[in-house]
């Protein structure tokens, strides 16, 4: 009896491990999965290095750093004229996704820099120039002269991916060349605020071992396709990263492919949460947003929406409160054409609308602004006649980071009046990218200086 349940018990572990082999995924099994996706698609992830050039005067002196500290003073003055040039350097990732050269990374690995440099291989460099880049969601494309037709990473879809699933990272970590690590998705739409300007929201959460210097790098999947854009980590946390779903960068590569820039859509409505009392109140429903206020000639205003509404549903999508409201404004393009679902005096309706530009980010300050006159003093209770009255800011634009809004007056940007539309659109037009502007701004009886950096 003893020899035979010895005998049923070996069988019963040689099935058990049957069965086991025959439940595990495949890439648990063997190398040369993860060897493949690695040797595909590597050569096609790149380390971008960016360079700023700080500039600093040189003083006269001895050259002798105790004589400096002891007698220098004596030289203040003596400017020799030579301007020292300190190169800042970062290192980044970036993800080739056309022949001709075309690759995806993040916007703050760039962010700043007087040079670009992106190496394919250790022998291999090229200066990149900007083609477009958009800081609300950390996105940049840049382009890159070869001589060579370049490897690009296929473009997967993001949408079905699943807590769980086997992923492969590759980036450039510290600057110390392309790198490959596996891990699996650990969450999806996750939301995370780095600081007061980067907020990102539905990141892809991986345990893939992900570092600085891996941002801009490829999040792959078992197939070796594009799922993300590894973007940030949680310094005191290990094995949490977070990249960009590929879905939301199709997007936004499209139109910085074709404009330079995000073209964010436009409704032109003013809405804000509904609370319990205003639900008594107005005797409507606690989900959706209420409407408080139309923009003359907008989307919103062409399509019959009024001060009162209450919106319930965007494009078939439940809009159960402003942040759904928000995210799903984001997702719309310019030019696309859908339905609004509304309750109007407890009866529900459908408004035909087609999503516009906004007006206000046309400029590089992301405002509308009007010369001073009495129907506008009097709208905004103005107390000076010189000067543009902004009537409409850009949400996430230099001048709505700022804190500048519509009532503001603008008299002046960098020393230049701005005391009419045209002088406005002058001045607006000298500003550049990754600069900075001082806006001469009164608000009430109180003016100000602003410091506001243009992106």
């Amino acid at each position: 009896m003893k020899r035979i349940a010895q005998v049923v018990l070996q069988v019963l572990f040689a099935l058990a491990f049957i069965i086991t082999v025959k439940a595990a995924p495949p890439e648990l099994f063997g190398t040369s999965l993860i060897a493949d996706i690695a040797e595909r698609v590597s050569p096609a992830v790149v380390a971008i290095e960016s360079i700023h050039y700080v500039r600093a005067r040189s003083r006269g002196g001895f050259g002798d750093p105790v004589l400096d500290r002891l007698f220098g003073h004596l030289f203040e003055d003596d400017f020799t004229g030579f301007n020292n040039v300190i190169p800042q350097r970062g290192n980044g990732s970036g993800v080739l996704i056309s022949p001709e050269g075309h690759l995806l990374t993040n916007e703050h690995v760039i962010s700043g820099a007087d040079e670009i440099l992106v190496k394919l291989r250790p022998d291999k460099s090229y200066k990149a120039r900007v083609i477009g880049k958009d800081m609300r969601t950390d996105l940049a494309v840049l382009k890159i002269d070869a001589d060579e037709v370049l490897p690009h990473v296929p473009i997967g879809d993001s949408s079905g991916i699943r807590v769980g699933e086997w992923v492969v990272a590759i980036g450039n970590p510290f600057g110390l060349g392309i790198t490959v690590t596996t891990g699996v998705i650990s969450a999806v739409h996750r939301d995370l605020s780095v600081d007061r300007e980067r907020s990102y929201k539905d990141l892809i959460q991986t345990d893939a071992s992900i570092n600085p210097g891996n941002s801009g790098g490829a999040l792959l999947n078992t197939s070796g396709e594009l799922i993300g854009i590894n973007t940030a980590i949680i310094p005191y946390g290990q094995g949490i990263g977070f990249a960009i779903p590929v879905n939301l960068a199709k997007r936004i590569v499209g139109d910085l492919m074709a404009y330079g820039r995000v073209k964010k859509a436009f409704l032109g409505a003013t809405v804000q949460s509904i609370t319990p009392e205003l639900a008594r109140y107005f005797e409507i429903p606690r989900e959706g947003v209420l409407v408080t206020d139309v923009v003359r000639d907008s989307p919103a205003q062409k399509a019959g929406l009024a001060p009162g509404d209450v919106i319930t549903e965007i494009q078939g999508r439940k809009v159960s409160g402003i942040d759904d409201f928000n995210e799903i404004l984001d997702e719309r393009r310019v030019g696309e054409k859908g339905q609004i679902k509304i309750l109007r005096k407890g009866k529900a309706g459908v408004c035909e609308i087609e999503f516009n530009e906004n007006p206000a980010s046309k400029n590089l300050l992301g405002v509308m602004a009007k010369k001073v006159d009495s129907e506008l003093s009097q709208k905004f209770s103005l107390f000076v006649d010189q000067g543009v009255v902004i009537t409409m800011v850009a949400p996430d634009s230099p001048a709505g980071k700022a804190g500048l809004r519509a009532g503001d007056v603008l008299q002046q940007i960098n020393r230049v009046p701005t005391l009419s539309e045209k002088a406005f659109d002058d001045a607006v037009a000298q500003l550049q990218s990754d600069s900075q502007a001082v806006l001469r701004v009164v608000r009430g009886q109180t003016v100000n200086l602003l410091l506001v950096n243009i992106e």
